[in-house]
């Protein structure tokens, strides 16, 4: 992996994250992602097609090769035990870490990712609740639902944040909306309108988008 330029090894985490089922990632997704025009994302595609961690697909789709995967599974690793060293140790606040570690990650070597995993205990998820891959590039994930998918009446225990952005982050910590926080559906607004919750004694009105970016496991 020491081969792989910085710039590859972001684009092979980017699209780990896009395809979290294991299909194809379109470039227009990935440049989104990465905040990168297509000819750029077209570049380092090419580059990592010619190291054999990518392939591509019809209508400008890209998926992962075995060791592409196993990779970019790695990045995951190093980056989530690195958000959790910043919060915990260096106490770095909840919206700031996802950006540190995106940029300490690609210099880690795997060794030292595993002796921080080591010192820091083994941690089983990052501070926004995303399951931390095994050493041995598993990753399991607990079952649950975006919040949005909840009916009226129905509860749930936040599990995750999958959506990692500054803005999202800063504004459901404002809330209280963290992992291991028990939400209650009480109304949910016809034509796609907004989502009334209750979070202990507080009550909120949540937008769609927001909603659905906050995984839940229902009681």
């Amino acid at each position: 992996m020491t081969d792989v330029p910085l710039s590859f090894l972001e684009c092979l985490e980017a699209l780990y994250r896009l395809a979290q089922d294991g299909g194809p990632v379109s470039l227009d997704s990935l440049g989104k992602r990465l905040g990168l025009n297509k000819a750029l994302v077209s570049e380092r595609i090419l580059g990592l097609q010619g190291m054999g961690l990518v392939e591509t697909k019809p209508s400008d789709r890209v998926l992962l090769t075995t060791e592409g995967r196993r990779i970019a599974v790695g990045l995951v690793r190093k980056h989530r035990l690195l958000e959790r060293f910043l919060i915990d140790v260096l106490e770095l606040s909840w919206e700031e870490v996802h950006g540190e570690a995106s940029r300490l990650t690609p210099a880690l070597s795997d060794h030292v990712g595993d002796r921080l995993a080591k010192w820091l205990g083994n941690p089983e998820t990052c501070p926004h609740g995303n399951p931390i891959p095994s050493t041995d590039g598993v990753l399991r994930a607990e079952a649950a639902v975006p919040l949005h998918r909840l009916k009226p009446g129905a509860s749930g225990i936040i599990s995750r944040i999958e959506k990692e952005e500054p803005e999202l982050l800063k504004y459901l910590a404002a809330l209280g909306l963290l992992p291991r926080t028990k939400v209650e559906v009480e109304e949910v607004a016809p034509l796609g309108g907004p989502i009334l919750i209750r979070v202990g004694a507080s009550r909120y009105a949540l937008g769609r988008k927001v909603a659905a970016k906050i995984l839940v496991k229902e009681t």
